[in-house]
């Protein structure tokens, strides 16, 4: 039926005048308001009204578009520039195959009336009778259920005067009496007082004289806090931890039924809140320590704390902290009292940069360089005062419009595959030509001059930052003050500095203000990244009148040398140094941002080792969060005499803990700290600088049990520049999160911004509310703000919300692995590094889009950098890879440590089961489907999704209209030929893109410009099925004809575009932004395909472990085969390799805290390392090799590493080595006595060798060899030739038992085994030739005894799963070794029919040659294979028991 079309030349009688008068005067004000882009007139038009507007906008140069249909049809008047509207309808096109695999699952399995109507929009009516939000909280990380007990009476006397010595003792009683008269108390106590540990044993004692039953709970903001605290109190009480004081932590817990003092982190407490407040009716005492860290967690528990207090009268709540500020807490808490606790009188000396400066006389080359200049900048400053006089008078009267001036020749990215390295010292001529030209173009202005300064530039690969020898006037600051906006940008995309000052101390964005150059200005600002909180000190030092004028000149120079935005490693390890050599006694504590600048420091101090151990020994620790609690509590270990102790820390150290022989601190201040901006969506992880309090508490470690000395790395003008209490973090992290968490702890019916708006500093009513309606976004709440059953989900994963979707929605698509490494770097950081020099920042560039591989993905880059940093590190070349590619290796293995924890959670849900369907290895089975991979990330980006409008050749989001790539995004194409502007460079990009939509990860504003980060291409079926709301109304498809009650045809659109193509007239409807104009047949297949798909996702997520059924992998079979057609239409190839299964490596951080050492020569344990150069000698002469977490020497003695004599060359040197040797053919039995070979501290790596039969077993237990496949025996080679021990655990498929264990003994095949007819049984078309190995113990252990065994390096799944070549982490490969001193060993039939007639020709074997044999009590399912027990009689000898490798 053909369309009906508005005549141009009907008269507009029919209209009438009123409403054409009402028309012109809204359109005309609308034209003349600039803030307005979009005008949107009332549903009540007639189709004739419609059709004057779009003439009528049309002739004032608008835009119209009509939406909807009968009652609800609106018509929207937007300017050409400022809207997010794009005037041609979005569309797909189903090829042939696409359609024939979505009939033939609706044949097959149609949608069923039950799946239609739970994804409809729930009712209220619905709601009540089936009410999604069931409890599907799990009880990990809750604490125990325990009744109140009258404590017993018990104290240690040794310690008992040092707690009587504490500040806090003579208030014992008062305190009490407080305590027990109301019921919130806060503690305010100085660093030192005793608060922490005497508190709650004081409610102890007077419990248990008065007795009284309790059970007290004590919270902690941190794992190593709970841990080391409650291990204090209990040597106070002379008790052993778990009894009746204990600790509770994530995957942790040292309690008891006799436990009444339970030391728990924040979360843990909150968890047990979340299960419901009936956990409280058992706990007399809370105590929340360290409040004033304000965390999100502790904010949470006041509020669920102080509801819970009216229900629980008998409850008692104190709240104590060093640094806190009391009147908000007595504010909150109805003016409860104060205990105020005054700190230990031990001395302690404060110094700052200034005085740091004056008494290292630091003085780096650019400090010493700026002080040579300073005479010779007066004269400049002359110079540039006339200079800059003449340009003003005569910019005035300069008139020109920008947009008519030609580009400037813009660097030709795409054809430069190598970076050039730039010229640091120029030709005389080149300094001659380049002042010459910054001189011109500032004085004349010319477009020729800037032209030839550009050439000059890329040609001959001068600095972009170069400064005129006379004026020191860089590039950008003529460019920024003559208004060439083009050349500016070109500038800044080469990396020129916004930091750089002419001699006059002005920047470019200086000269751009001062000029008047606004367009410049908006540019500057719009690449600068800087708060007004960071300012540097050199501002304000001069108005400080207690800085003396050295203090002065030295805060002046280094300031003008260094950022202090970063950490100056230089003066760090100057200071370090004077420390080291020249005080008294006593551990120095550093305090860092984050593990990076751990690495970087540690790696800084061990090139310096030589030179800090001639004065004195020293051990260096490190402290993080991610490590293990039992490498965090090997910083408590005092140090051996002579031996200095040097702690690197985050701010982990900063509460709750003593590290006694701590006398020096050394405060960087600075901490990483999450900040969210809710207007631009964007979070971030960066340093910033610390708190007043913060400050406080640093150096209050110095001064715990004896004077100390801290030395603060910032100014006095910048402390007291400080805030004096630190930002809650409930303000500046992402409330999605928030609002997650506060359903469960939130009454019933309570909304979530009446909930937090009970917070001590509630976070803003309109962010709340915008965080809510993301979460109902994205399903994870539904219209009554109850939690969906994602969103049940989405509350476990310690991740934010829309990554935790994507994560789920790789699961159900079983592309779990790539998804997983995308998600981790998501959620962390980005791994690339930002290079200083402008040469590498485009050699970074290009490095980007080589992992990305022309896939129109940054997401792809980040995996692929992922899995090139695995290959690298586990080959050995990870430093020279990531210096190629400008990689951060610390952060890789943070997402190594963050994929282990999210894996886990997955496991504790559910989803992830340990064998058959649903498995790791099941869950990928669409892991190298990259349209795949894009559908997860698709569902979890939205409703961050761009669409490229054709007509003006921009991108488009639904709430901006002026989008670009931002510069480090793989899709931003760099101009081809210098004759290309950035415009015309970002037009040609936008075009060359083989699909209308794209997912992103964050956007950032900056002025009018807006860039996108993290984007990947995706087609528009992938957009139509997975982005929008799972349930959608009824109307969600809508023919485009219309019949009226007269019968005539009313079109769908009457707009000034009103041609579709033939067929396309159908509306799918996904939200109010996204709406595709499509065939009805495709619209129809397309809506039935998401509802099959989110049905079968709504089932999942409620029950996870649920066996996949026929329809389940139907349909994901469908969206497969229909996604890879659509990407191959539009031209998108499939890249490989992407599902490959990231290796096993050994992490630094997480699980075990420990560095992996890769480079040739470093041998350094990075939780502990001594500096004394007599014991790295016997390191150094080993070749490269990794620690273990828990290592042990030879002799079988465990090493403490925080111990020096674990590592002295007495106790490893000496170790006498036996070599054993082969057993013969004849004599089978023969094994190895010991697992050692050489001398010196040599490690044992462990693996899992599968053998196809026992057969196999026998022969090489006769040969001595075994035959591996090339890949494992390419790793086991290398690891022998680190020169560590690699032992083999042996298990045959299918037998349910390890057999034994051997090491290998060599890298070449002997040639008296390699032979087939000697030993054809380890033959085989995919075995290489046999290798020797020394077989240690010959035993069956079944797979029942090692079910506790879980493999770090797998996973954490069971050892007997590991497949052929599977490392075993060492300590679970060390643990595994120790079940066969259990077992007796195996006899071979012909060993023991021969001992048999031995033993019948020689009756008179006496009692004590019988008792070689086994002599343990055998383990749980174990089988004697039929020989029965009298093996024990036989005098065979199968070595010494126990001496399984270490």
């Amino acid at each position: 039926m053909s369309k009906k079309k508005y005549n141009h030349n009907k008269p507009v009688a029919e209209i009438g005048e009123e409403v054409r008068i009402a028309v012109n005067l809204s359109l005309k004000k609308f034209l003349r308001t600039e803030e307005n882009k979009e005008f949107e007139f009332p549903s009540s038009l007639t189709s004739d009204e419609r059709a004057y507007i779009h003439q009528l906008a049309r002739d004032l140069g608008l835009r119209s578009k009509s939406r909807g249909k009968g009652a609800s049809r609106y018509l929207t008047v937007y300017k050409r520039e400022g809207s997010s509207i794009v005037q041609a309808d979005a569309v797909f096109q189903l090829v042939r195959s696409s359609r024939q695999h979505v009939y033939t699952l609706l044949h097959k399995f149609p949608l069923t009336n039950k799946e239609r109507q739970e994804l409809l929009p729930l009712t209220e009516r619905d709601r009540i009778l089936n009410p999604e939000g069931k409890d599907m909280n799990k009880s990990v990380g809750r604490l125990n259920i325990g009744v109140p007990q009258i404590p017993y009476a018990v104290i240690s006397q040794e310690l008992l005067p040092f707690r009587q010595a504490l500040p806090i003792w003579p208030m014992r009683d008062d305190i009490i009496n407080i305590i027990n008269s109301n019921q919130v108390v806060v503690i305010s106590g100085d660093t030192g007082s005793g608060k922490t540990t005497q508190v709650p044993q004081f409610i102890l004692e007077y419990c248990a004289s008065a007795g009284k039953a309790c059970r007290i709970i004590c919270t902690q903001p941190r794992r190593i806090s709970a841990v080391s605290v409650s291990e204090r109190v209990a040597a106070e009480r002379d008790e052993k931890i778990g009894q009746s004081v204990g600790y509770q932590i994530r995957l942790e817990s040292r309690v008891s039924p006799k436990t009444v003092l339970s030391y728990c982190t924040d979360g843990v407490l909150l968890r047990t809140l979340m299960g419901g407040d009936s956990s409280l009716a058992t706990v007399t005492h809370i105590v929340v320590d360290e409040v004033h860290e304000r965390n999100c967690f502790s904010d949470f528990l006041l509020i669920a704390l102080r509801d819970s207090l009216s229900k629980f009268r008998s409850l008692r709540l104190i709240l104590m902290s060093a640094t806190v500020d009391t009147d908000v807490f007595t504010k909150y808490f109805n003016n409860c009292p104060v205990i105020a606790v005054p700190g230990r009188q031990f001395d302690i000396q404060e110094y700052f940069l200034e005085d740091i400066l004056k008494r290292t006389k630091y003085m780096s080359k650019g400090m010493q360089r700026l002080k040579a200049e300073a005479e010779r900048k007066k004269e400049q400053q002359a110079k540039l005062e006339v200079w800059t006089k003449s340009v003003t008078d005569g910019v005035q009267k300069e008139h020109v419009h920008r947009t008519e001036r030609r580009a400037i020749p813009a660097p030709i990215y795409g054809q430069q595959n190598e970076p050039l390295p730039e010229k640091t010292e120029l030709e005389e001529w080149l300094v001659e030509e380049m002042d010459r030209c910054i001189s011109e173009a500032w004085l004349s202005g010319s477009e020729d001059a800037f032209t030839q300064l550009m050439h000059l530039i890329l040609s001959e690969n001068v600095s972009v930052d170069y400064q005129h020898s006379q004026t020191s006037v860089t590039p950008l600051m003529v460019t920024a003050g003559r208004g060439y906006v083009n050349t500016a940008e070109q500038l800044l995309n080469l990396g020129a500095s916004l930091n750089v000052r002419a001699s006059n101390d002005w920047t470019a964005l200086n000269w751009a203000r001062i000029m008047k150059q606004n367009d410049v200005v908006e540019l500057i600002e719009a690449y600068m990244n800087t708060e007004l909180n960071n300012c540097p000190d050199l501002l304000l030092a001069n108005e400080d009148p207690e800085l003396g004028e050295e203090e002065k000149e030295l805060l002046d120079i280094y300031h003008h040398s260094f950022n202090d935005e970063s950490i100056d490693m230089g003066l760090l390890m100057t200071l370090l140094f004077d420390i080291h050599t020249s005080q008294d006694k006593g551990a120095i504590l550093v305090f860092l941002p984050g593990y990076e600048d751990i690495v970087i420091l540690k790696e800084r101090i061990t090139a310096e080792e030589k030179r800090l151990s001639e004065t004195c020994k020293y051990a260096l620790y490190i402290l993080h969060s991610n490590m293990q609690t039992g490498d965090q509590k090997r910083v408590f270990c005092p140090a051996p005499p002579g031996v200095r102790k040097i702690i690197l820390s985050t701010n982990i150290a900063e509460t709750s803990i003593t590290i006694d022989d701590v006398v020096f601190v050394i405060d960087s201040g600075k901490i990483k700290e999450k900040s969210f901006d809710a207007i631009s969506g964007v979070c971030m992880l960066r340093p910033v600088w610390i708190s007043q309090a913060c400050a406080q508490q640093r150096r209050g470690r110095a001064n715990r049990t004896h004077p100390g000395i801290c030395y603060h790395m910032f100014s006095s003008i910048r402390y007291k520049a400080m805030q004096k209490y630190h930002t809650p973090e409930i303000l500046r992290i992402p409330l999605q999160e928030l609002c997650l968490h506060t359903k469960l702890l939130a009454p019933a019916n309570t909304p979530i911004a009446d909930f937090l708006a009970r917070a001590i500093e509630p976070p803003s009513l309109l962010v709340t509310r915008n965080a809510v309606q993301l979460l109902k976004t994205i399903d994870a709440l539904d219209s009554w703000e109850d939690l969906t059953e994602l969103g049940h989900h989405l509350v476990d994963l310690p991740i934010e919300p829309r990554l935790g979707k994507m994560l789920l929605y790789s699961v159900v698509l079983k592309c779990l692995d790539p998804v997983l490494t995308i998600v981790c770097c998501l959620a962390y950081r980005d791994p690339f590094i930002l290079p200083a020099q402008p040469s590498q920042k485009r050699a970074s560039c290009l490095s980007r889009k080589k992992f990305a591989g022309g896939t129109y993905s940054d997401h792809m880059s980040l995996l692929r950098a992922f899995q090139t940093w695995q290959h690298a590190r586990g080959n050995g070349w990870e430093r020279v890879f990531c210096e190629k590619h400008f990689i951060s290796a610390e952060t890789m293995e943070i997402i190594v440590g963050m994929r282990t924890q999210l894996l886990g959670q997955l496991r504790a849900s559910g989803f992830v089961r340990a064998r058959g369907g649903g498995d790791i290895r099941d869950l990928n089975n669409n892991s190298e489907n990259w349209a795949v991979v894009k559908a997860a990330l698709c569902a979890g980006m939205y409703p961050n999704l761009i669409r490229v409008d054709r007509e003006h050749m921009q991108l488009r989001t639904q709430k901006e209209f002026r989008v670009t790539f931002h510069p480090s995004s793989t899709l931003r194409q760099c101009p081809k030929s210098p004759s290309t502007s950035v415009a015309a460079s970002h037009t040609a990009t936008v075009e060359a893109l083989p699909s209308d939509w794209l997912v992103y990860e964050e956007m950032s504003h900056s002025g009018q410009f807006c860039h996108v980060r993290c984007c990947t291409l995706v087609t528009p079926i992938t957009v139509a099925i997975f982005a929008g709301p799972a349930r959608m109304p009824l109307d969600a498809v809508s023919e485009a004809e219309l019949f009226r009650g007269d019968g005539a045809v009313e079109t769908e659109s009457d707009s000034e575009v009103e041609e579709r193509p033939n067929g396309q007239n159908t509306t799918l409807k996904i939200d109010e932004w996204v709406v595709f104009r499509v065939d009805a047949e495709a619209a129809h297949l397309a809506l039935q395909l998401r509802q099959k798909w989110h049905s079968l996702f709504l089932r999942r997520m409620r029950a996870p472990a649920r066996p996949w059924s026929q329809v389940d992998e139907a349909v994901v079979r469908t969206i497969i085969n229909l996604l890879t057609a659509e990407e191959q239409t539009v031209g998108l190839q499939q890249p490989s390799g992407i599902g490959q299964r990231p290796r096993q490596v050994a992490i630094d951080c997480y699980p075990s805290g420990l560095r992996r050492a890769t480079e040739e020569g470093e041998t350094h344990v990075e939780n502990v390392f001594l500096g004394n150069t007599e014991n790295r000698n016997i390191f150094k002469q080993q070749r490269k090799f990794e620690y273990s977490p828990k290592v042990t020497t030879d002799h079988g003695e465990r090493s403490d590493s925080g111990s020096v004599k674990s590592f002295g060359s007495g106790n490893l040197s000496e170790t006498p080595s036996p070599t054993p040797s082969h057993g013969s053919a004849g004599d089978s039995t023969a094994l190895a006595t010991s697992p050692t070979a050489g001398v010196g501290p040599v490690f044992s790596r462990y693996f899992v060798i599968k053998a196809g039969s026992l057969k196999t077993i026998e022969t090489s237990l006769s040969r001595g060899a075994w035959a591996f496949t090339s890949n494992t025996e390419r790793k086991m080679t290398r690891v022998f030739k680190e020169g560590k021990r690699v032992i083999l655990m042996f298990s045959v498929q299918g037998s349910g038992h390890f057999q034994g264990y051997a090491r290998l003994s060599g890298d070449k095949s002997d040639s008296k085994i390699d032979t087939a007819d000697q030993c054809f049984e380890l033959s085989g078309p995919n075995l290489n030739p046999p290798l020797p190995v020394e077989w240690i113990k010959r035993a069956n252990i079944p797979f029942q005894a090692t079910r506790h065994l879980l493999n770090p390096y797998n996973e954490n799944r069971r050892v007997q799963t590991s497949r052929d070549g599977q490392e075993i982490e060492p300590t679970i490969g060390e643990a595994l070794c120790s079940l066969w001193d259990k077992v007796p060993p195996f006899v071979p039939k012909s060993t023991l029919f021969s001992a048999l007639k031995t033993s019948q020709d020689m009756p008179e074997i006496t009692a004590s040659s019988r008792n070689v044999g086994y002599r343990g009590r055998p383990i749980r399912g174990y089988s004697y294979m039929g020989y029965g027990t009298s093996y024990q009689h036989y005098n065979i000898n199968y070595g010494q028991r126990g001496q399984h490798p270490k």
